[in-house]
């Protein structure tokens, strides 16, 4: 075994392994001891209907997306930022969200502010940009991508490339497809 020492504020060995093992553990994406983690240091109040349908969305059979549909007013942005973070924890961070583009900005600091995701809005001024500055694809990001309805259907063929793409070499890229489509 390995010989150290454990700073005073750590306690024992065995506190040590016991803090390690509940950093590490594995759990089912379903559990909500798994769901508890990710949540950590989220800004929410959640309610119960938020947690089920997360939890609902996780053991859903079409593993690939979920659609988040209820009442005005009941929190589909909390329900899907725990998704989000859920996946995101779990290191698949490639992710687009397709919103009506009144809805962008509020989704970009609703994910920042409540949850510490990042986020980046793609239109096309932002859109031109990353091709100028050599991103052959600017929906293949480390950042989740967040677009209007209009803007993804005018870049379908760049959005399914994305989806679709090997994982690339380039540092900035995570080493995984795109996971999730909201």
């Amino acid at each position: 075994m390995y010989d150290f020492q454990l700073p005073d504020t750590m306690g024992t060995a065995y506190h040590a392994k016991y803090f390690a093992f509940e950093l590490t553990k594995r759990c089912a994406s379903d559990s909500m001891e798994k769901l508890a983690a990710s949540l950590a240091d989220a800004q929410v109040d959640l309610n119960p209907h938020q947690v089920e349908a997360a939890l609902f969305a996780f053991r859903s059979p079409l593993s690939k997306g979920a659609i988040l549909a209820d009442e005005v007013g009941l929190g589909k942005t909390i329900e899907a930022g725990i998704l989000l973070s859920q996946r995101w924890a779990e290191r698949k961070r490639k992710i687009l969200i397709v919103v009506p583009a009144s809805l962008r900005k509020q989704w970009h600091q609703e994910l920042s502010d409540k949850f510490f995701l990042p986020s980046v809005l793609l239109e096309t001024k932002t859109f031109s940009e990353q091709i100028r500055q050599g991103n052959l694809n600017p929906f293949d990001r480390s950042e989740i991508v967040i677009c209007s309805y209009q803007f993804a259907r005018s870049k379908e063929p760049y959005v399914l490339a994305a989806a679709t793409s090997a994982p690339s070499p380039a540092p900035e890229c995570p080493e995984s497809s795109r996971d999730s489509l909201f």
